[in-house]
């Protein structure tokens, strides 16, 4: 049976992923920092800041100890702070660049010598339209997934010749916490951009990443998949 970690997977787009994957027969490890998840008892759940490579270390090692080797790496978990880029500061900057780009650092360089070893394994990211084309009032979270984007890209070429696929995927408009503080009237205007015609949903995301997890992708590596509903061409 498959092993997947996936980090950020108690809510939205991870919570998604973590039950398609678990509903097609993988075991599935699930990171959480402050949203302590209900799953069911086949899910293993473990507490950790991604941030913080100490406890992703001890994460990994644990998980492992749990189900076995990890096959598949989702590495999901992020964070977004909204504002002007002149009025963010140093806290601002630590917090979402340790988190989005930090964490899948600290991911990838735990499971890559193991993966490099068994010359096999996959490694999924979570990016953002917002990496590719940079978005007004979150600067900062834009620059944290173009990184992702570019790491990606770079561990592609890597770790290619050990049998290793590196992709992401890149969300448009998804119907997420992240978009709590959005009016009613700014999701009907932010569908209408969207030439599909409604905002996409954590499922939309996850069923992405299961396909870059399967054998369907075996050929697929190095790629910033969008799943934009057409927002971003």
């Amino acid at each position: 049976m498959p092993h997947v970690l996936i980090s950020g997977g108690s809510r939205g787009i991870g919570r998604a992923a973590t039950n398609l994957f678990a509903e097609n027969g993988w075991s599935v490890t699930c990171l959480y920092h402050t949203n302590d998840p209900e799953f069911h008892d086949d899910i293993f759940s473990i507490k950790c800041d991604v941030s913080n490579p100490v406890q992703v270390r001890s994460a990994v090692l644990r998980s492992e100890a749990h189900f076995g080797p990890i096959d598949c790496l989702i590495s999901n978990a992020g964070i977004s702070v909204k504002g002007l880029a002149q009025d963010f500061g140093e806290n601002d900057y630590r917090l979402v660049m340790d988190t989005n780009f930090g964490g899948l650092f600290n991911l990838a360089n735990a499971l890559m010598p193991g993966m490099i070893s068994r010359k096999s394994g996959v490694i999924i990211a979570v990016s953002s339209m917002w990496g590719q084309t940079g978005a007004s009032c979150e600067a900062l979270y834009s620059a944290s997934k173009g990184a992702v984007d570019a790491y990606v890209k770079s561990l592609a070429k890597e770790l290619g010749p050990s049998g290793i696929r590196v992709n992401a995927v890149s969300p448009g408009v998804i119907n997420t916490d992240m978009m709590k503080d959005y009016s009613d009237e700014d999701r009907k205007d932010l569908a209408c951009e969207t030439p599909l015609g409604r905002l996409g949903t954590p499922e939309d995301v996850a069923k992405a990443m299961f396909f870059l997890a399967s054998d369907s992708a075996s050929f697929i590596t190095g790629q910033i998949v969008g799943v934009n509903g057409g927002f971003l061409i």
